[in-house]
């Protein structure tokens, strides 16, 4: 009786997540390519880079953006050093590029006198000092396109958005770990934009974001979520969607692509996963919550039905086989439509094996996000 029971709940969930996968594929795949088209670039930019410890990233980032087509007269960066005891500081003050400008984040105190750290304060710093209208935000080791600028400008000045959000894409990737890692974050990526079709505002990357800058001082920046370390992008949206109504874009377009380094140890990796689960409990639209909650609690039947065949109980196959089947049907959907959008048709080579690793991150990482600490940058962050 109870095994009935459970093969029933087996279906019912099943149910639900290929339902939930095929709406991703559908919404991510009805979402309009971002067309480029020739603009007259008026728009005064401020580029942000919150840095601690990036000595060996921060002159290529530096590079891209001297390299940008975007008139330089119409641009600044903004490093902001968050405390580094590396040599990040001392390469972007030789750094030869007139309108780069370094800020010192620990010479910036709180209410009670203690010096700013962690990336919110950084940006925030960072906006108040901002000459720029559009206000865009990357990370310092990731890699720009040339024109990445005139293209979140001409979506700017065509729509005047309050927040337009693009894509990133883990590159390069050459063992089965990190095509597994890219993989999985372009899933993300047409995840983000599924969402953006249907008005849920919950998902975007800090590093290919921009926003006005009176959006930003409009919502209170950060207030309200300033104590969450991590959420700077997600929580940020959600603010300005809601008071920004229809002001929202994304910027679909391959083009724009930011490149980021995957995580060469799992220990990294991890650590990188709890970081993002951190913040799944401070979002005020619950609809991305329970999304998550049952990608989660799909993930352990599969684990669960896995034992109970181990132990003897054959007759779930009848439930676990279509579950399993039918999960990679929907799975290879999204996965094959974002990797061919994106052109990195060469990582479903992983697929099959990232399905193995996929299910254990999920329940690891579900499981532990929200109640353990995790370091980034060299700090530990408490819940």
């Amino acid at each position: 009786m109870a095994l009935s029971i459970w093969m029933i709940l087996t279906v019912i969930f099943s149910l639900f997540y290929y339902g939930l996968m095929l709406s991703y594929w559908w919404n991510w795949s009805r979402y309009p390519k971002t067309t480029i088209e020739k603009s007259d670039f008026k728009t005064k930019v401020t580029v942000i880079i919150p840095a601690r410890n990036e000595a060996h990233n921060i002159l290529n980032i530096l590079n891209d953006l001297k390299a940008q087509t975007y008139d330089s007269i119409l641009f600044e960066t903004l490093v902001v050093d968050d405390s580094s005891t590396d040599d990040t500081v001392e390469l972007v003050e030789k750094y030869n590029f007139k309108n780069t400008r370094l800020i010192h984040l620990n010479t910036f105190f709180d209410e009670n006198g203690e010096p700013l750290t962690l990336k919110k304060k950084a940006i925030e710093t960072a906006v108040s000092l901002a000459e720029g209208e559009l206000i865009m935000v990357t990370d310092a080791d990731c890699r720009l396109p040339k024109n990445w600028i005139e293209l979140f400008v001409m979506v700017y000045q065509k729509e005047q958005s309050a927040l337009i959000a693009g894509p990133v894409i883990f590159n390069p990737a050459e063992t089965v770990f990190e095509k597994f890692q890219a993989l999985d974050f372009l899933g993300m990526m047409a995840i983000t934009v599924a969402y953006f079709r249907k008005n849920v505002f919950n998902m975007c990357n800090g590093s290919n974001l921009a926003y006005q800058k009176s959006a930003f001082l409009a919502v209170g920046g950060y207030k309200g979520i300033d104590h969450i370390a991590s959420g700077d992008d997600m929580l940020l949206i959600y603010k300005i969607a809601a008071q920004f109504l229809g002001k929202i874009s994304y910027l679909k377009n391959e083009a724009a692509i930011v490149k980021t380094a995957p995580e060469r140890k799992m220990s990294d990796f991890l650590q990188q996963r709890f970081r993002w689960t951190s913040k799944s409990g401070a979002y005020q639209n619950k609809t991305i919550t329970r999304d998550l909650g049952l990608v989660y609690l799909f993930n352990w039947i599969i684990l669960i039905n896995v034992f109970l065949f181990a132990f003897g109980f054959r007759s779930i196959l009848v439930v676990f086989i279509p579950q399993l089947a039918f999960k990679v049907m929907v799975d290879f959907l999204l996965l094959f439509s974002a990797t061919r959008f994106f052109k990195k048709r060469e990582l479903m080579e992983v697929f099959i094996p990232s399905q193995f690793l996929h299910l254990i991150y999920i329940i690891i990482v579900g499981t532990l996000g929200n109640l353990i600490p995790y370091k980034w940058k060299g700090r530990r962050i408490k819940k």
